[in-house]
């Protein structure tokens, strides 16, 4: 029986070489004299021994990682890097760069089809411009074998970000994926449209304010005595204008608010903000390449952010020239009672104080801008499952509910609702609530190759109507003229 045996691991050997199939391994068995369920379940063992053999051999030393600097929470990549080698026996080496050189070497590296990165951070504005060159992944997705070191979870993304972040119509990525409620990706490829990466560090415009002033006894009885009702969070644009010229007092060095109104991203998307609140289209163009910012919504839209500015007074000086991190610091100095940003911001330790977030307030809706940074795999990689791999561990619940320590953002439900309990986050906090309010019902970019340029003139025309200079009609028009011309030099078909 011994020398049957040793045949039989020697017909195993040569199946597991390739050498031979399983029908022939059967065959030369049974002329053996040995139970075919037997050699069935050997030949089952040795073949997964020997996929995990195949897998072991092919996993590489290490694994290359572009990411951003600040805006994607470098942080959060980094404390998860040890873990992620204690689990896989992967390095990951990780080279970081600030925006705008980050977004030069993302295109750079594509354009040359280079296989040095394999797995690279990009922002939303950009996918649009390299979906020929990111790795589309739904055959990634729907492999058992290639989830087997984290738990995909597809589901427990937040749809609103999955849908805005990752799923692009290769063809036309131009077009808006109409986000169901779940996220089937039998209904995604189904349509033509492909999944081009996994979200992480989703941020929104949220609002932030004085918790301590909001809930001083005497702020509350003057506010009622002057309104009628009670100083809490505005709900409503109106309400909103109410506490902002309560809280008003240029001789005590108090404003109501901050705005984003300097040229730059930020006035757009402060814009784009007011204009999904007031029933407009909040991506501002439309997948027809309608110009849905100049419409009557963004007219009415723009003249109250203009008019915060120059008839209601509820702003500091110098509004005009600020961005997003010139409202954060304002606020942080106590000069202001409210404001609108990205991220946390602390007060400054010689101002005593609490803050508290919300959701943007409405008008017919809500729509506060938001865009999420997303994993992806370079198609160039020689890398591309393991970088596939890479990407799922380091977006998966696990990693992100972690990565709350360093102030992720995350693109998960389930680590919202981890935040509730984590101490890390409720270290800020109702902040991760709001946040997670936000990214549902938030409204992100066109999707245009061009968008840089079109954005350009959407905030020149808005720092132009918050300034005073032309009314919001005039500014819309003007740069709706100038989009149409940029649209038409990038190929769009305009008109």
């Amino acid at each position: 029986m011994g020398n049957h045996e040793d045949r039989l691991a020697a017909l195993l050997a040569e199946s597991v070489k390739g050498r031979l199939t399983r029908r022939e391994v059967m065959r030369r068995a049974a002329a053996l004299g040995l139970a075919a369920p037997a050699v069935a379940a050997l030949l089952a063992t040795r073949g997964t021994e020997a996929a995990a053999a195949r897998q072991e051999a092919e996993k590489p030393g290490s694994l290359n990682m572009l990411y951003a600097t600040v805006e994607a929470d470098v942080e959060a990549i980094k404390l998860m890097i040890p873990d992620f080698k204690a689990e896989t026996g992967i390095d990951v080496k990780l080279d970081s760069q600030p925006y705008d050189a980050l977004q030069q070497r993302v295109f750079a590296e594509l354009a040359s089809e280079s296989d040095f990165y394999d797995v690279m951070i990009c922002d939303t504005p950009w996918t649009p411009a390299l979906t020929g060159k990111l790795e589309p992944l739904s055959a990634y997705l729907t492999n058992p074998a290639l989830n087997d070191i984290a738990d995909l979870a597809i589901e427990d993304f937040i749809p609103k970000v999955f849908f805005d972040t990752a799923v692009y119509h290769p063809a036309e990525p131009h077009r808006q994926f109409p986000p169901p409620d779940k996220i089937d990706l039998a209904a995604i490829t189904g349509q033509g449209f492909e999944v081009f990466g996994l979200p992480l560090q989703a941020n929104a415009l949220v609002m932030m304010y004085r918790q301590d002033l909001f809930e001083e006894p005497k702020e509350q009885e003057a506010f009622r005595q002057q309104h009628g009702r009670e100083l809490t969070y505005p709900e409503t644009w109106d309400q909103f204008v109410e506490v902002a010229k309560f809280f008003t007092r240029p001789d005590e060095r108090l404003y109501g608010t901050t705005l984003m109104a300097g040229n730059g991203d930020w006035a757009t998307d402060d814009f784009k903000t007011l204009l999904a609140g007031w029933g407009g289209n909040g991506y501002m163009i439309g997948d027809k390449f309608t110009l849905d910012f100049n419409s009557p919504e963004g007219v009415a839209a723009l003249t109250f952010y203009a008019d915060l500015i120059n008839t209601h007074r509820v702003t500091p000086p110098g509004v005009t020239s600020f961005s997003w991190d010139t409202a954060a610091s304002t606020f942080a100095s106590g000069l202001t009672a409210m404001s609108m940003n990205y991220h946390t911001v602390t007060l400054n330790p010689d101002v005593e104080g609490k803050v508290a977030y919300g959701v943007v307030p409405q008008q017919v809706t809500r729509g506060p801008h938001f865009g999420t940074w997303m994993l992806s795999v370079n198609k160039f990689s020689k890398k591309k499952e393991w970088a596939y791999r890479a990407a799922t561990w380091f977006t998966s619940a696990k990693a992100q509910t972690k990565m709350l320590q360093t102030q992720l953002h995350p693109s998960r439900i389930s680590v919202y609702e981890a935040a509730k309990t984590d101490p890390a986050a409720q270290a800020f906090g109702n902040f991760y609530d709001a946040l997670g309010q936000s990214l549902a019902v938030g409204v992100g970019r066109p999707r245009l190759t061009n968008y840089g340029a079109v954005d350009k003139e959407i905030w020149v025309a808005v720092n132009q109507a918050a300034s005073g200079a032309k009314s919001a009609e005039e500014v819309l028009a003007e740069a709706a003229e100038k989009v149409t011309e940029l649209l038409k030099q990038e190929g769009y078909p305009v008109g």
